[in-house]
């Protein structure tokens, strides 16, 4: 068709027999084809269906079937892609979920054989066991996938030194056009495959016929990744025709494996983080920097670090920025040894300061403290769009490359020529070492006027970097953003050059079409557009600085870091079962499919955003770690508020929102209530009533709740404000009154020792039950309650400090928009955790607690999701280590998997379970002689009840070293 779209009936037919043939998954539900639709770009194409391969010869499958049958398929990885490359009509190919192994490594051929969703980050961690690595490192490699990597020909901030994917490619196994399989690479065999003996053939031609032309249109700059890749052409004699399929974005050929080349990771590293007054003379200082051989210069502009301080995640990382600095130079010097590396660093900051670039010079060689800089500098696409609005920094021209010493005058220009379009907001960051600087001028996308300016805008800047003898795509590929500016910039000789390679390669233009070669206009398939209609929700939370529920849903850009899986708590579920419908960025996208008038998802009561919802943990962990601040757990729970009262509440939910008020019962009848609960029958008739999982015992009531030992003390009343000491509130959570009352105690006899007057309220649950399930009119109810207990003490300047995370978080983050009042928002100010507030006392005050820090012994601490979303957990762990004479560590673990009632539910069990044998229960396992200390009450109970080991909270260890 001449849309690019596909017959329905022919593609089922299609779908079906692909079905017949493979041991993969094939869907065409209206879900999966919304969330395979976009990637990180601002493009949106349906696709007609999506396969989900298993092994080569299901690849291989696929293909021969959609080539029998002219049906278009794309490959596809982690889609963190910017420029449209994975998106597309006809069949969507995810090569991530099962062809993900490394399959080979060898250490002394320095090499790994890998399959095409290998994430990079997870390739690293096993070859740094042997002290190497693959060096290419995108900014995304924490979810970039080996197979995207080679197809867009990817390079990284140490490409100065390490270059491109092209150069680290031994040899490529790929499924061709015909659905046959090949293999190219240095030492490989003749094939006898007849298609890809003429794709050789053809290759070895063009580079002959085309020699002179190659060799005058080419840019001679060190980043040079539009088109396909003639100058690379011929290779020690022979086709290098695995050179040319890396930065073909899979229009050639599909990548099932590679062979890929390794290097020795560095000795030692260091950083020199150069701090400017404005951006020309970061530029102007590139050159100097240059001069010092440094592994990579990359710029960090206002825009990224101003939005650093709104994330609480990356707030703790910015530790490093001196004043308010217009621009960074991130500047890393690799060495054989520190004292050599010390020196390069001292006279890089001489330099520097002798030719006064910059105001401020930091040098930074703490491993960890570098790894700080470098997650700023790697969220940066995210952080650009973390603001909430219409008008976004948009990737459209941000690939432009220039040589390094005309980067200066280039942008000088660009800046010009984007202000006189009346473009005001423009980001800047990258690879300032290779000239690529990548620039996002913010559009409205949804405007007429903006979405011609986006065009008028590429079509100057490509002229811009031609008169400097650049390239338009200086890394990420061309895809649908930049495939129309090809013949501009090589001339109509090389685009038939290029037209030729398609054409033997794919001569029925089934594989990823419209990109490279005949390309989608730059206009069309916008994932907003002029047509696009949110619609408006009234919302029992606060969405008014997103500009509404869509405006919060909208916010997710694709880039994917929700889909990592080494470190953060982002996205547990989606750690655990490898399924895009599980990420973050699936959930927002679904919402904002929903609330518009574009896509196959309609409305808030379409059962595919129960679908998408379902295994949500609620962690709260993509409010922070995602770096535009998609909050999902904010979505799921409005989604669940009007989902209840639509369709009215479950039995199961409404057993969860009261079990608190029920709890005093439990208690009073304990043991006997135990007994009764724990019984297998009861537990049976809990599994077939409520569908809570008898597999998982239900936490012990306690006789003698903490409120009722309260009474037994001394205090005559504790809700009493004391005038000769220093007052503070401890908000007695539900968790602790009626199952662990011993975290109470612990928290009052700390803040005692601490000479503090404990004031203990007559307050409510926090509501947190109610919140996990969307009943939001009852939560509100309790949070006002909680406000008229707490407000008259935080009014008086006193503190609030809880012991659950996940009640402290209710105060923090939903009390004040469920009670959006001054008092309200008092109360929130107020509150924090135990951790925290003892932690900070203790820094300005050491002596202010008698400690016997050899008492504890070793320690390992898993925090709480909310803990480490809205807190940090670096409170916790100086606690830890001020109690054991510094042998605590914390676990790199992300959520437990219980979150409050999910771990219990029937149809969650197996994956609360696999969210916690991730990172968290293996460790806890081999723990040897330490012991374990865990912030939230349901992470502890998930912890003994999966690995047998009872751990404690952190004020009771603090309570026990205690003098």
């Amino acid at each position: 068709m001449a849309d690019g779209s596909v017959d329905q009936k022919k593609v089922s037919e299609v779908l079906s027999e692909i079905a017949s043939n493979i041991t993969g998954e094939v869907r065409s539900d209206a879900l999966t084809r919304s969330l395979y639709s976009t990637d990180a770009s601002i493009y949106e194409i349906i696709p007609d269906g999506v396969v989900i391969p298993k092994t080569v010869g299901d690849v291989a499958a696929a293909v021969r079937i959609c080539a029998r049958h002219k049906i278009p398929i794309t490959p596809r990885g982690g889609a963190t892609g910017l420029t449209g490359g994975a998106v597309n009509h006809g069949i969507q190919l995810d090569c991530f979920r099962y062809l993900n192994r490394i399959l080979e490594v060898n250490p002394e051929a320095r090499t790994a054989r890998v399959e095409p969703g290998v994430v990079l980050d997870e390739l690293n961690a096993e070859l740094a066991k042997h002290g190497l690595q693959y060096a290419p490192d995108v900014a995304t490699s924490s979810r970039a996938n080996l197979g995207g990597v080679i197809a867009n020909n990817s390079c990284g901030a140490h490409s100065i030194i390490y270059g491109r994917a092209c150069d680290h490619i031994a040899s490529l196994e790929v499924v061709l056009a015909d659905g046959s399989t090949c293999t190219w690479g240095e030492g490989v065999k003749p094939t006898d495959n007849p298609l890809a003996r003429r794709c050789e053939e053809t290759l070895a031609k063009i580079a002959e016929d085309y020699h002179d032309e190659i060799e005058a249109r080419w840019p001679k700059v060190a980043r040079k990744n539009a088109g396909y890749a003639l100058d690379r052409l011929q290779c020690n004699g022979r086709v290098n025709v695995e050179s040319i399929i890396s930065g073909s974005e899979g229009t050639l050929a599909i990548i099932t494996g590679a062979t890929v080349k390794l290097t020795p990771l560095p000795k030692c590293k260091g950083l020199v983080v150069a701090h400017f007054d404005d951006l020309f003379s970061s530029l102007s200082a590139t050159p100097l920097a240059m001069k010092h051989k440094p592994a990579a210069v990359e710029l960090v502009d206002r825009l990224i670090t101003d939005a650093t301080k709104g994330n609480s995640a990356m707030v703790r990382r910015r530790w490093f920025i001196e004043g308010d600095p217009e621009t960074m130079l991130v500047c890393e010097l690799y060495d054989e040894d520190e004292a050599s590396l010390k020196q390069r660093l001292t006279a890089l900051v001489d330099d520097f300061k002798a030719n006064s670039f910059g105001y401020a010079h930091p040098v930074i060689t703490d491993p960890a403290k570098q790894a700080d800089v470098w997650e700023v500098r790697k969220a940066g696409v995210g952080l650009l769009m973390s603001k909430p609005g219409e008008r976004q920094p948009y990737a459209f021209i941000e690939d432009g490359a220039v040589g390094p010493d005309n980067l200066h005058d280039y942008i000088v220009r660009l800046d010009k020529l984007l202000r006189e379009e009346g473009i005001n907001q423009i980001g800047y960051y990258a690879h300032a070492s290779v000239g690529c600087l990548h620039v996002r001028p913010a559009l409205n996308l949804r405007q007429r006027h903006d979405i011609e300016l986006l065009e008028r805008i590429a079509d100057k800047v490509s002229s811009l970097v031609l008169e400097f003898g650049g390239s338009m795509t200086g890394e990420h590929g061309d895809g649908i953003v930049r495939s129309g500016w090809l013949e501009k910039a090589y001339g109509s000789k090389i685009i038939e050059a290029f037209k030729k390679v398609k054409s033997v390669f794919d001569p029925d233009d089934i594989l990823n079409p419209g990109k490279i070669i005949t390309p989608l206009p730059m206009q069309d398939n916008l994932r907003y557009g002029e047509d696009f209609k949110p619609a408006e929700v009234q919302t029992f939370l606060d969405f008014s600085a997103y500009g509404g529920l869509a405006g919060l849903a909208g916010m997710c850009s694709g880039v994917g870091q929700c889909r990592q899986k080494l470190a953060g708590t982002m996205c547990p579920s989606f750690m655990a079962t490898n399924e895009e419908k599980h990420s973050t960025r699936a959930r927002a996208n679904a919402m904002r499919i929903a609330l518009s008038n574009k896509g196959l998802i309609d409305g808030l009561a379409d059962p595919a955003l129960t679908e998408v919802f379902d295994l949500c943990l609620a962690c709260k962990a993509c409010k922070t770690e995602c770096p535009t601040g998609a909050d999902v757990t904010k979505l799921k729970t409005e989604w669940l508020a009007h989902k209840n009262r639509r369709e009215g509440v479950p039995r199961r939910s409404r057993l969860i929102g009261a079990s608190v008020a029920m709890a005093p019962m439990g208690c009073f009848f304990a043991p006997l209530s135990n007994m009764v609960m724990q019984n297998r029958l009861v537990r049976f008739f809990m599994e077939k009533v409520y569908g809570l999982d008898r597999r998982v015992p239900p936490p012990k009531f306690v006789r003698q709740t903490f409120r009722k030992w309260l009474k037994k003390q001394k205090k005559v009343n504790w809700q009493d404000v004391a005038s000769d000491k220093p007052n503070v509130v401890y908000f007695v959570d539900s968790w602790t009154n009626f199952y662990e009352p011993s975290v109470g105690q612990a928290a009052v006899k700390v803040l005692e020792a601490l000479g503090f007057n404990v004031v203990i309220t007559g307050n409510a649950c926090s509501g947190r039950p109610q919140i996990s399930k969307g009943l939001l009119p009852e939560a509100k109810l309790l949070c006002e309650h909680n406000v008229d207990a707490l407000a008259p003490y935080a009014e008086k300047g006193i503190p609030i400090v809880g012991t659950e995370p996940s009640c402290v978080s209710v105060l923090i983050d939903e009390l004040p928009q469920l009670v959006p009042t001054t008092r309200g928002k008092i109360v929130a100010d107020a509150a924090r955790t135990i951790d925290t507030f003892v932690a900070e006392i203790l820094e300005n005050k050491p002596d202010a607690l008698k400690l016997n820090a050899g008492k504890i012994g070793k320690l390992l601490y898993h925090g709480h999701c909310h803990e480490k979303s809205l807190i940090g957990t670096e409170s916790a762990m100086r606690l830890l280590n001020a109690c054991t004479g510094g042998k605590a560590s914390e676990i790199n673990s992300g959520c437990c998997g219980m979150a409050g009632a999910f771990g219990h539910e029937v149809e969650h069990y197996d994956v609360a379970k696999a969210v916690g044998e991730q990172r968290l229960f293996p460790v806890i396992r081999q723990r040897g002689d330490a012991s374990v200390a865990v912030s939230g009450f349901s992470c502890r109970h998930q912890v003994h009840h999966h690995t047998g080991v009872r751990a404690k909270h952190v004020i009771e260890y603090v309570a026990e070293a205690i003098l």
